[in-house]
């Protein structure tokens, strides 16, 4: 399955648990467990806007986590 911009963090870290290692390096800094337990129903274009990532930024996510 390939993910979007539209996949929920739970659907991704579901599939992919390795995805939280992504998210840390997208993010460029540590992730803890409370702030995944709150992204974990929003799509990621959504959790982007909360942390700042304009489009490019949830490509690159999308891409790592896809090739993962």
């Amino acid at each position: 399955m390939a993910f979007t911009d539209s996949s929920t963090l739970g659907e991704i870290l579901k599939e992919k648990p390795a995805a939280k290692e992504v998210l840390t390096k997208h993010a460029g800094q540590p992730i803890d467990e409370s702030q995944l337990a709150m992204g974990m129903g929003m799509s990621i274009k959504q959790i982007a806007g909360f942390i700042g990532w304009g489009q490019e930024k949830i490509d690159a996510f999308i891409k790592d986590v896809n090739e993962l």
